[in-house]
């Protein structure tokens, strides 16, 4: 499973309330008729401003999403809401641990410590990734801005100091 991220802000002086109403017509739009291999998608407000994770089945449905975001009744309120929108950066991620659930209310931002292997982090982090409900999520190919790591999960967690952690409250729109 994989997902796109995009981050965005709207444009000094947009109105936030309709600027999410928009985001809330597309993604609306895009699940009533969702491109092949797509799973769903939501958008978070945040203090870094919006987020979309897009879950798609693999990377092939990027081809997918990417046609379908700017066709058919997705267009009008893509196009509507990409004016209104400034600072917009992507990236992909992969899931390696839990389910790839997109109701949480927390993004714990992290990296993997100088020095220490994957295998060893995952073991680091099996307190905290076992829990019901959190989803590890690994950029993919430094393809968008690091950190390298998010956790989707329902609560606040205080990973290791080491891992430099940064938790995101985020709200479902």
């Amino acid at each position: 499973m994989l997902a796109y991220v995009f981050s965005h802000r709207p444009a000094p002086g947009t109105d936030s309330a309709a600027y999410e109403d928009l985001l809330r017509r597309f993604h609306s739009a895009l699940a009533a008729l969702p491109p092949a291999g797509f799973v769903r998608s939501a958008t978070y407000r945040s203090e870094d401003g919006y987020s979309d994770w897009y879950v798609l089945d693999g990377s092939a449905a990027l081809d997918a999403l990417n046609q379908a975001a700017i066709t058919g009744q997705r267009s009008q309120p893509h196009d509507a809401v990409a004016q209104m929108a400034a600072q917009g950066s992507g990236k992909l991620m992969i899931l390696t641990s839990g389910p790839p659930d997109l109701a949480n209310s927390f993004e714990v931002r992290f990296s993997k410590p100088p020095g220490v292997g994957y295998r060893d982090l995952d073991r680091m982090l099996q307190p905290w990734t076992s829990r019901a409900g959190v989803s590890m999520w690994k950029r993919m190919m430094v393809l968008g801005p690091p950190p390298e790591f998010a956790l989707l999960t329902p609560s606040a967690l205080e990973l290791p100091f080491e891992t430099n952690p940064e938790t995101v409250a985020l709200e479902l729109i």
